[in-house]
């Protein structure tokens, strides 16, 4: 069986147990399985067959419980975001869509990833292809295709209106660190800043009400010393807007480079296994 069947195998015997309890469906769950499956060979053999991933696409979408994300999409694509939001220049449009590729050869079905993957290639002036997978993905979402053109063409704010504000600058108190947030629809930059040096990236997260999850590869510390740690991260704004609780925990999988990873590992060996940590921001400066 071709690996990437493989994968999928596993991921439908993690959700077998709800499954086999909807025997009740006349066999249209094994029926949809045994579909996957052949889509998945079928994929595998030629990752070109676009009815092939259309026709997984939409049959997930149908499918309950859905298969299970593996772990390998969900790094790879984790780290195509964090990659895609923090790019300056085609280069690094060019790594993201590396790291998108790769999620879908693990992960064929998953749409987002696909809309994702188009939007790097437009950014990184592979226009054609660009053109040519956000016209498959309008094919097969065309309803989510549709929000997702509208989020683009929203301008960068700080605030959702009649929900969370986090314009002006958070911090802790407690250090030199301030942080600012950038929106783009549901997608959210945190920048940070210590006095007058330059300011960098925390990361990028998804905003989903009040909630955020994002990750960082990690980078320049933005003082000229050391380095920022690669981290995955999650956070909530109060109801009232005033503090944002924040959790953060060191990922050396997520690395950007070399030297993240080596300080990653470096922070690993001397203070062992990584935790949650969590943090208090109150907002320092600006807002309403």
């Amino acid at each position: 069986m071709p690996a990437l069947a493989g994968l999928a195998c596993a991921a439908l015997l993690a959700a077998a147990p709800p499954l086999c309890g909807q025997a009740a469906r006349g066999g249209r769950v094994d029926a949809d399985k045994q579909e996957f499956l052949r889509l998945l060979s079928v994929i595998s053999d030629n990752p070109n067959d676009k009815r092939a991933r259309e026709a997984i696409i939409k049959l997930v979408d149908r499918m309950d419980p859905k298969p299970p994300i593996p772990v390998e999409a969900k790094r790879d694509f984790i780290k195509a975001v964090s990659i895609h939001m923090d790019a300056s220049a085609y280069v690094d449009f060019d790594r993201a869509v590396i790291y998108y590729e790769k999620a879908l050869k693990a992960a064929p079905w998953w749409g987002q990833c696909y809309y994702n993957l188009a939007a790097a290639l437009d950014s990184a002036k592979r226009l054609k292809e660009a053109d040519e997978l956000m016209a498959f993905y309008r094919r097969v979402r065309p309803a989510a295709a549709g929000q997702a053109a509208a989020a683009a063409q929203l301008s960068p704010s700080s605030k959702v209106p009649g929900g969370p504000d986090f314009s002006g600058s958070w911090g802790s108190g407690m250090d030199c660190w301030r942080y600012e947030f950038i929106l783009r629809g549901s997608f959210m930059t945190i920048m940070m800043r210590c006095w007058d040096f330059p300011g960098v990236a925390y990361g990028t997260a998804v905003l989903n009400g009040r909630d955020f999850e994002g990750s960082s590869p990690g980078g320049p510390s933005g003082t000229g010393m050391g380095t920022h740690s690669p981290i995955r991260f999650k956070g909530r704004i109060s109801e009232d807007n005033g503090e944002i609780k924040i959790y953060s925990i060191l990922a050396p999988d997520l690395a950007g480079n070399e030297a993240t990873l080596k300080a990653a590992r470096d922070q690993v060996r001397l203070y062992g296994e990584p935790e949650w940590q969590t943090q208090t921001w109150q907002r320092m400066s600006g807002g309403e």
